[in-house]
């Protein structure tokens, strides 16, 4: 790719305000509790447009990649930042552990949960399951730091590991977090231990059972399980 990373990032802007909807863009807007502007633009359009303007672009170098990323989060509208998401799954299995310094800086750029549940797990967590190494530097800081989106990724980065799912190191988590009064806290401490429920329920309520956590994690924890 010849271009520079401002120029394939307003490719997209304009591609995507070329398909802007102002009729979807407030309901949008107000489920995310007015907190991004949107284009309007849906999910399966979205990944569309993004497929389109990826594939004609082409495949970007590391550095560059990493600096469309840290552009995409400076833009207004929210569809830019999910934009990241469209462009690094189709990588993810090619990005080494240098990109997990970008995507702790992009977590605390305009953090909400929309955001944060696709760095996390689907980015973050990709590749730490192949660079296991880097858990102590990263997840395992960001239980430690007073920024709630970092508790939140380090709670959430295994979503998707399944019997993969290093549970002590999980429910260690949970623990240092268990007094958090914050709802985005809370409610993915809960959904995680839901989530081992489908590969190891009695692991799950044999932690409930032996610590004193919220009522939050302890309903959604043992919901599915059957005595």
């Amino acid at each position: 790719m010849s271009a520079s990373p401002q120029a394939f990032v307003s490719d997209v802007r304009t591609l995507f305000q070329a398909h802007a909807d102002a009729e979807n863009a407030l309901p949008m807007k107000r489920y995310m509790k007015n907190h991004f502007e949107f284009f309007g633009i849906k999910k399966p359009e979205r990944a569309e447009l993004s497929k389109a303007v990826i594939a004609r672009l082409g495949i970007l170098e590391s550095e560059i990649l990493k600096e469309v990323c840290f552009l995409c989060f400076q833009e207004e509208q929210r569809e830019m930042q999910y934009f990241v998401y469209d462009l690094l799954g189709q990588l993810i299995k090619k990005l080494d552990d240098s990109f997990l310094g970008m995507i702790q800086s992009l977590i605390l750029q305009k953090s909400w949960w929309d955001t944060v549940d696709f760095l996390a797990p689907k980015l973050a967590g990709n590749i730490l399951l192949r660079y296991s190494n880097k858990i102590s530097e990263y997840p395992e800081k960001w239980i430690e730091s007073e920024n709630i989106w970092l508790q939140r990724s380090a709670i959430l980065f295994q979503l998707d590991y399944k019997n993969k799912t290093d549970q002590e190191l999980l429910f260690d988590f949970i623990l240092k977090r268990a007094d958090s009064k914050e709802f985005f806290v809370q409610k993915q401490r809960a959904g995680l231990c839901g989530n081992i429920q489908k590969t190891n329920p009695g692991a799950v309520k044999q932690f409930i059972m032996n610590h004193t956590l919220p009522k939050l994690t302890v309903r959604e924890g043992l919901k599915r399980i059957n005595d």
